[in-house]
């Protein structure tokens, strides 16, 4: 709420300011429709291409880490509601796809004896040890509407928005695809500022922060199948599998996104990007997985959590501009 009032504020504010940089006069006191300046937001279509390196972290304790580099395609469009008061909305749709690896640590499946469980056995987890694994799909979609007005000045248009935000996630693993997703609905409040440099090439720069107002996680340990784990000198093998399904809500978490847009020409531009995002731990939700020792099978319910998580992206965006300024 802070937030949304900051950014009302900051519309009233600067719109209040003197109209030095207003885009036409009116002649003999009547007014006409302001053309539009070099610092206001362009209107028409953007299509752009990406490169960028990604990377997904969850912190000691489990300390593990989704890394790879990505490349990506975007679409914005920007529409003018009211060219006279200088509202527009946009319309942003952008995609990344890559091979990722990762880089953590495992735990053995084990059994122990226990007298409560029909076969005789729990099922628990072996000591910690390095593993890594390379070649994971990992792709997300983001879909964004939002809304603005452009405010100007003598050297600088400032340009504050706001809208809604849709992202989905997908991490897959152990050559499964689409192992975990993940779904953000999120409140971006931003800010783009704009000048003129040499040979009135325009430099926008845009800070924006993303509230997240709901996550939903999910992780198909269905897809994973079974397996046999060998015997030990103090337990015999066991076969396991049949893995139930866990959906995490996710109520809280952010998103800093920090970007440079500069002008190559009217139609090519080049924008180097940063994008962070930070997860809270969900609550804890419980699973179960069956498992058979001696021919004799158990199901044992085991809670998990999706615990805090931070994903760091940094990008080259190379954008074609066409239609209506």
């Amino acid at each position: 709420m802070r937030k949304s009032l900051a950014l009302a504020s900051l519309m009233a504010i600067a719109s209040a300011l003197t109209g030095a940089d207003a885009f036409a006069q009116a002649s003999a006191g009547a007014s006409r429709t302001p053309t539009p300046s070099v610092r206001s937001t362009p209107t028409g279509h953007v299509l752009n291409v990406s490169v960028q390196h990604y990377e997904y972290v969850e912190p000691p304790p489990v300390d593990i880490s989704i890394h790879g580099p990505k490349i990506g395609a975007e679409y914005t469009g920007t529409f003018s509601l009211n060219q006279r008061r200088r509202w527009f909305a946009q319309l942003n749709l952008r995609g990344t796809v890559g091979n990722a690896v990762y880089d953590g640590n495992c735990r053995p499946w084990q059994i122990v004896p226990s007298d409560s469980s029909p076969n005789g056995y729990r099922l628990t987890l072996g000591a910690t040890s390095p593993c890594s694994e390379t070649g994971d799909s990992d792709w997300y979609v983001e879909g964004r509407a939002l809304a603005g007005k452009d405010i100007g000045g003598r050297r600088w248009g400032l340009s504050p928005f706001t809208g809604l935000g849709v992202r989905h996630l997908s991490n897959g693993t152990t050559g499964t695809f689409n192992f975990r997703t993940d779904e953000y609905l999120y409140l971006p409040l931003g800010v783009t500022a704009r000048t003129t440099t040499v040979a009135d090439r325009v430099l926008g720069v845009t800070i924006e922060y993303d509230r997240l107002l709901r996550g939903w996680q999910k992780t198909r340990n269905s897809l994973l199948g079974g397996g046999v784990v060998p015997a030990t000198e103090s337990t015999p093998s066991f076969a396991i599998g049949d893995f139930t399904d866990i959906s995490f809500p996710q109520h809280h978490g952010w998103a800093l996104r920090v970007s440079a847009n500069y002008a190559l020409s009217r139609s090519w531009s080049l924008e180097p990007y940063y994008l962070r995002w930070h997860v809270a731990d969900s609550p804890v939700k419980s699973g179960s997985v069956a498992f058979t020792v001696n021919a004799i099978t158990a199901r044992q319910t085991l809670n998990f959590r999706e615990p805090v998580n931070f994903t760091n992206e940094f990008g080259v965006k190379v954008g074609w501009h066409f239609g209506e300024r």
